[in-house]
């Protein structure tokens, strides 16, 4: 008898924050040090357990930036295939609560205004999210 192997792919459900302040929009640089080193991205990360999106954003944003955002609308899903794994990313739109960002994890951020995104160097999950957010700036959500 012959047993067969299945391959589990791991699915990372990802919620991130585009995080809109004075008509610009935060952009954080990946560190060095971890995957798609710095490049660009969305603050963000990887949901636990038993939490929703909206709990996971909360979270991540306290731990990375140690501001507290107020979440106003999701965009839909973006989904990057990598072989073994996965990536979910599950936007949303969002205001800063606080405004004294201290960076734990990221090498910087910048402020951008909505046009001016396109010009950094994004990871290619973050390019997808941001399409959703120039529809969403366009009305259509």
């Amino acid at each position: 008898m012959v047993e067969s192997i299945v391959a589990v792919k791991l699915v990372v459900r990802v919620p991130c924050a585009i995080i809109e302040h004075n008509g610009k929009v935060l952009a954080g640089q990946r560190n060095a040090a971890l995957s798609f080193p710095l490049q660009w991205e969305f603050p963000g990360g990887k949901q636990e357990d038993n939490e929703t999106d909206e709990e996971t954003l909360v979270r991540e944003i306290r731990e990375e930036l140690d501001v507290e955002i107020d979440i106003i609308q999701k965009l839909p899903v973006t989904t990057k295939d990598q072989g073994w794994r996965e990536i979910i990313l599950v936007p949303f739109v969002c205001n800063l609560r606080t405004y004294n960002i201290t960076l734990t994890e990221h090498e910087q951020i910048l402020w951008l205004t909505p046009e001016d995104l396109p010009s950094l160097d994004w990871t290619e999950a973050d390019l997808g999210v941001i399409k959703s957010y120039f529809d969403y700036l366009a009305g259509k959500f």
